[in-house]
Order: C-alpha cells, then sequence, then structure tokens
C-alpha cells in the first residue's frame, strides 16, 4: 500500500520519552530524510506531526523538519498551521467545554498537586492538561482526584490515560483520531492512504484513523499489538527503520 501521508507522534517516536538528549545525528537522518519527502523529492510520502505536545514545541518542529501543512497538537485539541501561523481547536472543543477544563486546572493547581510535590502541569497547552511526575505512582491518586472534581461539578467528561512520564487530562471526544480524519479530508486523502506512528496508548485513535500503523519496539504493548508493524529498534531508531517500509513509500 502507497501512502499520501505519514503522521508520527514525537515522543517515544522521534525523541526518547526520558528527559534525556536526541541523538543528534540519527535525528539529523530523519530531519534530511523527512525534509526532501516533504519538498516532493525522493520515494517516501511527506509527513507530518499529531502529538500531545503544546503548538511552540511543533512550531519549532515544523520548521526543522519543513512541514508546511497543519499539524495536530495537545492530543487532538488543537490544528496548527505555520504557514499563517493559525492554531484552531479541533473537533468536539467547545468555549463551554475550556472553561470547564480551566476550572479542573484550577483545582489541580490549588488541591491536588500540592499533595504530591513533584507533580508539576505541563506549560503551553490551551484545551489539554498534561501533569508531569518522575513518581508515575501519584498519577492514580490524581487521576481520582480530578474524576471525582469533575463529577462534583457536573463536567467536563473526560478521558485520562498516562504516557511514562505524564498524566494526560483530555475532553472527550477529542483525540488524534477525531482531528486526524479532519485533516486528511483537508489533505485529500483517505484512511488507506494514511500511515501513523505511536508508541503509547493515546495513539490508539491514531491507529483507528489510518490504514497502516507502525510502532518503535518501546511502544507499549496495546500499541504493539495493534501495530501492523513493530520495528525491532526504538525511538528515532525506529523511526528510520519505519520509513524504509514499503507502506511508507509515497503514491505514485
Amino acid at each position: 500500500m502507497a501512502v499520501k501521508w505519514i503522521l508520527a507522534d514525537i515522543d517515544g517516536c522521534l525523541s526518547p520519552d526520558e528527559s534525556v538528549p536526541w541523538d543528534m545525528a540519527l535525528f539529523g537522518r530523519f530531519a534530511e530524510r523527512v525534509r526532501e519527502a516533504n519538498g516532493g523529492r525522493g520515494t517516501v510520502a511527506p509527513l507530518t506531526l499529531c502529538t500531545g505536545r503544546p503548538q511552540p514545541y511543533v512550531e519549532v518542529l515544523q520548521k526543522i523538519l519543513d512541514i508546511r501543512v497543519p499539524s495536530i497538537c495537545e492530543n487532538g485539541a488543537v490544528l496548527y498551521s505555520i504557514v499563517d501561523n493559525h492554531p484552531r481547536l479541533g473537533p468536539g472543543v467547545s468555549e463551554e467545554k475550556l472553561l470547564q477544563l480551566r476550572a479542573v486546572r484550577a483545582f489541580l493547581e490549588t488541591e491536588a498537586l500540592p499533595e504530591h510535590p513533584g507533580a508539576v502541569i505541563q506549560f503551553g497547552k490551551e484545551a489539554q492538561i498534561s501533569v508531569y511526575c518522575e513518581r508515575v505512582e501519584v498519577f492514580a491518586p490524581i487521576r481520582r482526584r480530578v474524576e471525582a472534581f469533575a463529577a462534583a461539578k457536573g463536567g467536563p467528561a473526560l478521558v485520562i490515560n498516562s504516557s511514562p512520564c505524564y498524566l494526560n487530562i483530555s475532553l472527550a471526544g477529542v483525540d488524534k483520531g477525531s482531528t486526524l480524519r479532519v485533516l486528511l479530508d483537508e489533505l485529500g486523502a483517505s484512511h488507506d492512504e494514511a500511515a501513523g506512528v505511536g508508541d503509547s496508548i493515546g495513539d490508539l485513535a491514531l491507529r483507528e484513523a489510518v490504514g497502516f500503523f507502525a510502532c518503535p519496539v518501546n511502544a507499549c504493548a496495546e500499541i504493539k499489538d495493534a501495530a501492523d508493524y513493530v520495528s525491532p529498534f526504538p525511538n528515532i531508531e525506529g523511526m528510520l527503520d519505519i520509513l524504509d517500509r514499503p507502506e511508507m513509500q509515497r503514491t505514485g
């Protein structure tokens, strides 16, 4: 199957989940291949990003990788186009829900997180909340507090899951898959003409929205079970291996 677009997660795919330096030699090889593909050269299909990271982080990578189409940020809550510097909310995100989510954030900042030193909210997000902590065992009690708070306030409906370093709090019905379907329609690509790469539980929605899905060897068990191809290599090394797959070659 040849594809028109590749959608790639960042953490655990292009970079390690841990707060360690990137392998710049391997990332340089990846960046060169993506810039070539996005410029219409080479055999690999063009690539954009589909990540939980906030818009400013994504904007930097768009410039490095020469991505000129929108990228998905905040696990589907935001679409960002670097061409006109225009961020927009993903499907299912309303002003009312944003106000409710801000109340959840205020509750975390003033009541829940002070009970867990080292747990902090990731800056830069508008329509999703990510809590970082090295001690992942604190995520379960924080999750229970958030769920009880939202239930007592009558909303918003939330989906809460964790990656190796983050507890991600998202609005129900807003995920990478729902926003990716909007983006693919804008790009003129069908489900079968898109390929995805992810590593964590939040990427299951990405998997459902593409015809071919791959992951590096460091992916969680649920993602490996859902993948069409599991690279034997981790992180960016796995990403480079995945780009060599015949399914990743551009249509035509």
